[in-house]
């Protein structure tokens, strides 16, 4: 387990006990702002040991670039994690490889990785093993949940070694053949788009807001946001608010300072029956 891998500076052991991080504790500091940020960094502990050893300002850099918003599937994301140390190797031995690209890399595949993570994994994987687990245990054996507890465990931990693994030796292949073509440029501005696709299917699917408001006259009930808002531009409010919220980190806001606001703006705007 202590053997170097060919041309690698990491060590087996390094990327076995980041694996292991990440398998078992990816939802520890589990939050709305990061995601699975805090665990991504936690990951990267023993590999910045390793990479900047003698260069803390180089690993506060690394750090902090990994401990950004992160969620994907935890078994099929793991060749994610393999791919960004892979990466991070490269970019520690001198390669021209921009932070900005390790970061939209992993904003790019999350999305992707997690709907066939989730589609596989927990809609037909997990299914499947519960209907024959469960059939066994309805016949009076405690063995059908034994055999279940046994089983996704050890599905899950060969699947996630495996996808780590892979990540980690394609990648770096893989930057290789990237910088030896000059196609890097183009990888990053495309990694960009699909980042930003990715974070506007979020911003659709969790950033909810609904106007209350209603015109009522003798005949009719107008409602603002089912009779305006949701015919002329679905979802104008969330976007607009998102946007708003862009603008202000950007001016120099602080995390708190906009969670503050959300805060305010939902308080004030509920209470007087703006938005419900």
């Amino acid at each position: 387990m202590n053997k170097e891998i060919e041309g690698s500076v990491i060590r087996k052991k390094d990327l076995f006990r980041s694996w292991l991080i990440w398998e078992n504790l990816p939802q520890t500091c589990y939050n709305y702002e990061r995601m699975m940020g805090q665990a991504v960094a936690h990951v990267f502990v023993p590999i910045s040991k390793r990479l900047y050893k003698n260069d803390p300002e180089k690993k506060k850099e690394m750090m902090r670039r990994e401990i950004e918003f992160f969620n994907v599937h935890i078994e099929f994301g793991s060749c994610i994690i393999g791919m960004i140390i892979a990466l991070e190797e490269q970019k520690a031995k001198g390669k021209e490889i921009p932070g900005e690209f390790i970061t939209s890399l992993k904003t790019s595949l999350m999305g992707p990785l997690s709907g066939v993570g989730d589609t596989i994994f927990q809609g037909v994987l997990i299914p499947i093993l519960l209907a024959i687990c469960i059939d066994l245990t309805l016949k009076g054996t405690i063995w059908g949940s034994v055999i279940f507890a046994v089983a996704i465990i050890a599905i899950a931990w060969s699947m996630s070694y495996a996808n780590f693994m892979f990540g980690y030796r394609a990648g770096a292949e893989a930057v290789m053949d990237f910088l030896e073509r000059g196609i890097l440029n183009k990888v990053l501005r495309g990694a960009e788009i699909m980042g930003c696709m990715v974070m506007g299917g979020l911003i659709s699917s969790y950033v909810k807001m609904h106007v209350a408001l209603q015109i009522v006259s003798s005949t009719t009930t107008f409602k603002v946001q089912e009779d305006f808002l949701d015919v002329v531009i679905p979802n104008i409010l969330p976007f607009g608010f998102t946007l708003l919220i862009y603008f202000l980190m950007k001016k120099g806001w602080s995390s708190l300072k906009v969670i503050g606001l959300i805060v305010v703006v939902g308080i004030v705007a509920g209470f007087l029956g703006i938005l419900s």
